[in-house]
């Protein structure tokens, strides 16, 4: 995403990247001015008595936002609003869809403290990867978003060996790698996962047969295989720097470390507790589910916790991390001290 600010409460906007639009989806609030260039169709009435449909015109307008639809891993966005202002139809309703590529002013009466925040952070490079889970009788492909983790195939090795007539294990590491091939991501990282040294193995078959896409991969232990395999490397936050700025990393770690708080009484969950915590200044961080940052209640905590000092981590849900956080309230602190 490229970001330019054009005046005090106005920016302009660049999306480039499927993942500005979860971004995007998040700092969009009822009551915004969005000014695009979109289509929009003109009313035409033959002299028939059914309407015919006019032709899709193009046109500025300015629209303000009653709604957002947006699905994760999506390719595009729609603003649902009405046209504040236009060249015509004032007051009518339109729907703005928005992908990458298209750019847009943003203008809002009040950006809050983690909106720019997020804007800060989407204006950053993008960094995908692929995760492959490796076992000796299946394999997990998965793709590691900014925000989430997708599950992309499991392929499972044909038998167990050649003695029973199966899949020799090498063409079955052959047969994975052209499946990467084909969904392999452009500059996407391959992190390669597993136990044992069945990784190793699989990274030289890689390396062999598709050097161009295997190059600089990463490859990190993990005791089990499949998407729990994945899940548990990343939330131990020590993927190499290459792959650390996928945000989800920092996410999933900072839920692993909550979840070792709470074993410990160190921590504490639900909105009244959160509260509670950071007013009287024995909060460190406080986790907060992404969608309850566009709540009342999820900002009014989180005012609370800048004018204490508390250090906010916002998790989106897309993945076990967030999972675990909504099943705790949508929001948690991690302790300086036990409250008593």
């Amino acid at each position: 995403m490229r970001v330019r600010k054009r005046d005090i409460n106005i920016y302009h906007i660049k999306l480039e990247h499927e993942d500005d639009l979860y971004h995007l989806n998040l700092i969009l609030d009822e009551g915004d001015m969005v000014r695009a260039l979109t289509e929009r169709r003109e009313a035409a009435q033959s002299d028939r008595i059914r309407k015919e449909r006019g032709k899709k015109q193009k046109m500025k307008l300015t629209l303000e936002v009653k709604n957002v639809e947006y699905q994760s891993f999506g390719q595009r966005l729609r603003c649902h609003g009405v046209i504040a202002v236009g060249e015509r139809d004032q007051g009518s309703h339109h729907t703005l869809i928005l992908e990458p590529g298209d750019d847009f002013e943003i203008g809002k009466t009040r950006w809050h403290p983690h909106q720019k925040k997020r804007l800060k952070e989407a204006a950053q490079p993008t960094v995908t990867a692929l995760a492959v889970a490796i076992e000796s009788d299946s394999i997990t492909i998965a793709e590691l978003r900014t925000y989430g983790i997708r599950e992309v195939k499991t392929l499972n090795r044909a038998g167990s060996g050649k003695s029973t007539g199966g899949e020799e294990l090498k063409a079955f590491y052959s047969r994975t790698v052209k499946q990467l091939v084909d969904v392999h991501i452009k500059n996407a990282i391959i992190v390669v996962i597993g136990p044992g040294f069945l990784k190793e193995d699989f990274v030289a078959v890689g390396k062999n047969d598709a050097p161009e896409i295997f190059e600089g991969c990463v490859v990190e232990n993990s005791g089990q295989g499949g998407m729990t395999g994945i899940h548990e490397a990343i939330s131990r936050g020590t993927l190499p720097k290459a792959v650390a700025r996928i945000k989800i990393q920092e996410e999933m770690a900072a839920v692993e470390k909550l979840r070792e708080a709470l074993s410990k009484d160190m921590a504490t969950y639900g909105m009244m507790e959160v509260g509670n915590a950071i007013r009287a200044g024995a909060a460190e961080s406080m986790l907060i589910l992404s969608e309850k940052t566009r709540s009342k209640e999820g900002r009014k905590l989180m005012n609370l916790a800048d004018r204490n000092r508390t250090s906010i981590i916002e998790v989106s849900s897309h993945h076990h991390g967030g999972e675990m956080l909504a099943g705790l309230g949508d929001m948690a602190v991690v302790l300086r001290y036990r409250l008593t």
